[in-house]
This record gives C-alpha cells, structure tokens and sequence, in this order.
C-alpha cells in the first residue's frame, strides 16, 4: 500500500513538471501618461500631465486630495517609483501602484499644487519611462 502511494506522489509530481510556467509577458510603455484629478464634489475626471479645480465653501473639502494615475498601460508586468516633486520623498501610501493619492490644499490651507513623478518599469524588459503631472487646487477667491 505504501509503494502505490510513492508511485501516485511520483506520477502527480511528474504531472506537475510538464505544465510550462508561462514567461513574463512584456508590456508596451509607448502609450502610457500620467493623469490626476482633484477630488472633488464636482465629479473632476482625470487629465493627462495637469489638472486643476476650484475649491469654494460649501462646494468641496479643504484639504482634499489629488488623485493621480498611469494609464494606458498594455497588458504585461511593471513596477512603479513614485515621488512628490515638491519634497523630493516618496509620498506616504504610495509604494509599488499604478496610482498615488496626495493631500492638496488650497492657498487658504497650504499651497495649493501638488507635482508627483512616476517611474514605470516594464519587469519583462528592463525599459523605462519618467512621467510628471501637476495638479492644482486654489480657492476661488484668489
């Protein structure tokens, strides 16, 4: 009885050895941007490189966020580097994402822009590309 189960164990694992792994697929960087939008209650859709919104009391948050995002990406494996352009850090909560949420503030609270930069790495083939964007949010009264 113990050899029947050596043989099936064998057999399994011989099984197991004949499923190819699939390779690393490589994706395609050459469509890719950088977008942001600032949260707001007026529904802010992304843009690329830029975006901006207008905080007034009663019509949104302050401070808020600003959202920012790779798109355009084809199917494949990367890695993301994100860094706040005015502090030189990596912002906190955005490690190894696709995205990267920032606090904004309007020139009441705080300055009012927030500039990230993304480096988007394809795992499969090395190639990279750097991305900026901007986004700004002021007060309306400025």
């Amino acid at each position: 009885m113990e050899v029947s189960k050596m043989l099936i164990a064998a057999g399994f694992a011989a099984a197991l050895s004949l499923v190819a792994v699939a390779p690393a697929r490589a994706g395609d960087l050459s469509g890719a941007q950088l977008t942001c939008y600032v949260d707001t209650f007026a529904f802010d859709v992304p843009q690329a490189q830029w975006c901006h919104s207008t905080w007034t009391p009663g019509t949104a948050t302050n401070p808020s966020v600003a959202m920012f995002e790779v798109t355009g990406l084809t199917a494949g494996n990367y890695s993301f580097a994100w860094t706040d352009l005015e502090t030189g850090q990596t912002p906190s909560g955005c490690g190894n994402a696709q995205y990267c949420i920032v606090p904004i503030a309007t020139e009441t609270r705080g300055d009012g822009e927030a500039r990230a930069r993304v480096v988007v790495t394809d795992t499969a083939t090395g190639a990279q590309r750097s991305f900026d964007a901007t986004a700004w949010y002021w007060d309306g009264y400025n």
